[in-house]
């Protein structure tokens, strides 16, 4: 099992074309939008390449992702996804709501909180938790293009092209 994950691509369609090609690269089996998809281009456009990404697809809802835009999207934007791998529990979001300084009453020691919202990639373990920032394709703020797979040995945090920024093992 492989989760690829993304944020923030704020309607960047050179952005989301980089993030179709990871996911060709990648071949995950769930894709997920930790938010802030739209902004930029038109909504129709980013719906349409945000449908070539592989894997199940999972749209998480950002702070600038707006009713109308998401209307246009083949699936509903949720303020969350929940998952259960890997022997514990993955909490998704944008990060506006939660994030490592407020963490969703639900998750326990070894569980995973991941979301985007600061466009700064980071992983931490944070009070018994898997914290995993996955930074911005399209607006990174630390400078780092960067993305995130989730798979049976931890966390990776990858530049665009592949290169390992930070990795976090589950042991």
């Amino acid at each position: 099992m492989k989760i690829l994950v993304f944020a923030d691509f704020h309607g960047s369609e050179n952005a989301l074309n980089t993030a179709i090609e990871i996911s060709h690269r990648e071949q995950p089996n769930k894709t997920v939008v930790c938010g802030d998809l739209f902004g930029w281009s038109s909504a129709d456009k980013v719906a349409e390449l945000v449908q070539q990404l592989d894997g199940v697809l999972y749209l998480v809802k950002g702070n600038n992702d707006f009713v109308t835009a998401q209307s246009f999207l083949p699936c509903e934007m949720e303020d969350s996804a929940i998952m259960y791998h890997f022997g514990r529990t993955l909490f998704f979001t944008h990060g506006d709501r939660y994030n490592s300084m407020r963490i969703p009453p639900m998750l326990k020691e070894g569980d995973v909180l991941v979301h985007g919202h600061t466009h700064v990639g980071r992983l931490q373990v944070y009070r018994g938790l898997f914290v995993a920032n996955v930074g911005s394709l399209a607006r990174p703020r630390d400078g780092a293009k960067s993305y995130m797979t989730i798979d049976e040995q931890g966390i990776t945090l990858k530049l665009s092209d592949g290169e390992v920024l930070q990795q976090l093992n589950w042991q």
